[in-house]
C-alpha cells in the first residue's frame, strides 16, 4: 500500500478523534450525572433506613386492654371488718373519715366500710389486692410498721408514735395486728406491719401495742360486723283456717199418754 495512501487513514483517524483543545475541556456532564447517581443512592438509603426504624417501633407496640378487676372486692361489693386500737389496755377506735368519698371508711364506730364504686372514678384504687390496711391507715393520717405504731391527733390522748420497747405501764411494749376471721372466731392469729394486709367481709383488726403475753379485746364493732354479714333469717307465717262447726239441734219427741179408764160392772143375783 502507498505510504502517501497509510498517512490519509491516520490524519482521518486523528481528525476523527478530536482535536487537542477538545481532549482538554473538562466533562461536566458526566460528572453532573454521577453526582445525581449519588444524590439519588443516598435517598433511597435514608428512605430505606426510615422504613426499617418505622417497621421495627410499630412491632414493638404493645396493645394494652384493660380489663374489669375480678379479684374481689370488685367494683359491686360492699365489705365491712370491725377495726380498733388497744394501746397499753386502752381500747378506742379511729373517728370519723374526713372524706367520706373514698372507697374505704370508717364512721367512727369500729367499723371500716369497703365499697370501691362508692370512689366513683377512683374505684379501681380500691379494688382486689388496693384494698389493704396500709391504704386505709395512710388516709387516716396513721401508719403501722413491723416495730411502731402511728396514731392520728384526732385520738387525743392516744395519739402519737409507739415503738417497740417504749413503756406499757412497768413493761416494754411491743407492736402487734391481731385478726380474726370472722365475728365468731374463738381466738386471733398475729401479724407484723401493715404492708401486704389486706381484708375479707366480716374480717376483725386490733391494732396493739401491748407487753408480751398481755390479753388483747376483741374489736368494739364486733356485733356491728356480725349484724352486717349475717342474712337476716326468714319467718314463715303459718295461717290455720278454723275448721266449721255444725251444730244440729234435734227437737224433743212430743209424746202422748193415754189413759184408760176401767169399766164398772154391776152383777145382779136373783
Amino acid at each position: 500500500m502507498p505510504r502517501n495512501s497509510i498517512g490519509r487513514k491516520v490524519a482521518r483517524a486523528a481528525s476523527i478523534g478530536g482535536s487537542r483543545s477538545y481532549r482538554q475541556r473538562t466533562p461536566l456532564g458526566w460528572y453532573a450525572i454521577l453526582i445525581a447517581i449519588c444524590v439519588v443512592g443516598l435517598g433511597l438509603v435514608v428512605f430505606s433506613r426510615h422504613e426499617r426504624q418505622q417497621m421495627a417501633a410499630n412491632a414493638s407496640t404493645t396493645t394494652t386492654t384493660t380489663q374489669a378487676n375480678t379479684t374481689a372486692p370488685t367494683l359491686s361489693d360492699h365489705w365491712q371488718v370491725a377495726l380498733s386500737v388497744d394501746v397499753c389496755g386502752h381500747v378506742a377506735n379511729l373517728p370519723r373519715s374526713a372524706d367520706q368519698s373514698l372507697g374505704i371508711v370508717t364512721a367512727g364506730n369500729g367499723v371500716v366500710d369497703i365499697e370501691p364504686a362508692r370512689a366513683g372514678d377512683r374505684a379501681a384504687q380500691y379494688e382486689g389486692a388496693n384494698a389493704t390496711l396500709g391504704k386505709f391507715l395512710s388516709s387516716e393520717h396513721a401508719s403501722l410498721t413491723a416495730t411502731s405504731l402511728t396514731l392520728p391527733a384526732s385520738l387525743a390522748k392516744l395519739a402519737g408514735t409507739y415503738d417497740n420497747g417504749r413503756k406499757c405501764g412497768s413493761k416494754p411494749g411491743r407492736v402487734q395486728v391481731y385478726i380474726w376471721p370472722s365475728p365468731k372466731a374463738p381466738s386471733p392469729f398475729s401479724a407484723t406491719g401493715s404492708g401486704g394486709l389486706d381484708y375479707a367481709n366480716g374480717e376483725m383488726f386490733m391494732l396493739a401495742f401491748l407487753p408480751k403475753g398481755a390479753s388483747v379485746s376483741r374489736p368494739t364493732g364486733q356485733k356491728l360486723v356480725e349484724a352486717f354479714i349475717t342474712p337476716p333469717a326468714t319467718t314463715t307465717t303459718t295461717t290455720t283456717k278454723p275448721v266449721s262447726t255444725t251444730t244440729t239441734t234435734t227437737k224433743p219427741v212430743s209424746t202422748t199418754t193415754t189413759t184408760t179408764k176401767p169399766v164398772s160392772t154391776t152383777t145382779t143375783t136373783g
